[in-house]
């Protein structure tokens, strides 16, 4: 029997880590039996960039389709909330429903797997069996934004996207056989919010960068993350204040690269001596190769955070906070501090040697725990243990 697998948004944006473990997850599938993938396309999508998804899992029947347009859009927001609480999905599950590809899935019966909180949308009154692979609780991390939030207007709009995102995990929850996280305390996040035990635990991962050679520059740091999402930003104006000056007057510097920069984000920044603000960049290994360290200050959030593991693997030494190195593992690799001062008199505290053995046990980590070969074993052994993969599959590593 055919196995379904569902992805919402395609192509997926390269500058967030959600695609390497959704592309991981498709090319593990691919290596041990046929599928159907069914993909909902961004407005953006053309028929090149859907030939190239089948080129890149041959075997796999890609089924595309077009995101079904809000009723009511050209009411703005005004229109598209109510729109959205009657059909019992957040805004952005909305805008990436299709309501052709939902009555295709009603066709079709034994195992399926949802990828991703949108992929939710999919699940109910369909005769499938149900995965539900989970990048976070929404739960918990809807109410993060709700704690983060300032003004009255935007207090409202969290409040509202918190309470209809937590409506509707719960409610794909009920309906799903068997769902999985990427870390163990995204698994009591889980449980605690709705009594739900996940069914087992899916780091994520990162590809090894090919002829990556670092050659760090003493005293130079950097921050990988996205400038357009808040706690990044919070997390970042927190260390800037707080735990920079004493590394500025030591006579470090930082470079700040990530996506999403705007130009009024770099006035903000203008004021901070010793910054260089880069912004994205597409190849992330010369950046990366003159960091001596790279700093991770995070507060809030959820999950296993691909920044750090792609940090890491390119061999950068990494000082956060316990949420920036959630699901890592302690090993010489990183260091953690609660504090941006505390982030600070670690990276003064940390000898030249030090810092190379740092690096060494990143790149090892990530081999040993992050590899894509330790992803698709741990994917496919986990979804047959469960049954979400019809019979049993012999695993011949990607």
């Amino acid at each position: 029997m055919d196995l379904t697998v569902v992805v919402t948004f395609f192509p997926l944006p390269q500058d967030r880590g959600d695609p390497i473990r959704v592309l991981m997850m498709l090319h593990a599938l691919a290596q041990v039996r046929s599928y159907t993938l069914f993909v909902v396309r961004r407005p953006e999508t053309t028929d090149a960039d859907v030939a190239q998804l089948r080129a890149l899992l041959p075997g796999v029947t890609v089924r595309d389709f077009t995101a079904t347009p809000y009723r009511l859009n050209r009411l703005g927001p005004l229109g598209r909330y109510p729109e959205s609480l009657l059909d019992g999905v957040p805004p952005w599950v909305r805008t990436r429903y299709s309501h052709e590809l939902h009555e295709a899935l009603r066709a079709r019966t034994g195992a399926a797997l949802a990828i991703g909180e949108a992929a939710g949308a999919y699940v109910r009154d369909t005769p499938l069996r149900w995965h539900w692979d989970k990048a976070n609780v929404l739960a918990t991390s809807s109410r993060q934004d709700v704690d983060e939030t300032t003004g009255v207007a935007q207090q409202l709009r969290a409040r509202y996207l918190a309470r209809i995102s937590a409506r509707f995990e719960q409610t794909v929850l009920a309906d799903c056989a068997t769902v999985s996280v990427t870390s163990a305390e995204e698994a009591a996040r889980l449980a605690r919010a709705y009594g739900r035990a996940a069914d087992f635990t899916l780091p994520s991962c990162v590809p090894l960068p090919e002829g990556h050679i670092p050659r760090p520059v003493e005293r130079r740091l950097v921050w990988l993350s996205s400038f357009s999402y808040r706690s990044n930003l919070l997390g970042l104006h927190r260390f800037l204040a707080e735990g920079w000056p004493r590394l500025r007057q030591a006579g470090h510097t930082l470079e700040l690269v990530g996506s999403g920069l705007t130009d009024r984000g770099r006035a903000e920044l203008a004021g901070y001596d010793g910054l260089e603000v880069t912004g994205w960049a597409a190849d992330l290994r010369p950046v990366l190769g003159r960091a001596r360290a790279a700093v991770v200050p995070l507060w809030s959030g959820a999950g296993v955070k691909l920044k750090t593991l792609t940090l890491l693997a390119h061999s950068v030494p990494v000082f956060s906070t316990p949420i920036g190195l959630e699901g890592v593992p302690p090993t010489d690799a990183t260091r953690t501090a609660d504090t941006p001062d505390g982030l600070a008199a670690a990276i003064l505290a940390a000898t030249p040697a030090e810092f190379d053995r740092m690096a060494a046990e990143a790149l090892r980590l990530v081999r040993e725990r992050f590899s894509e070969a330790q992803f698709a074993d741990q994917l496919i052994d986990s979804l047959a243990r469960h049954g979400q993969l019809g019979a049993a599959v012999a695993h011949e590593g990607p």
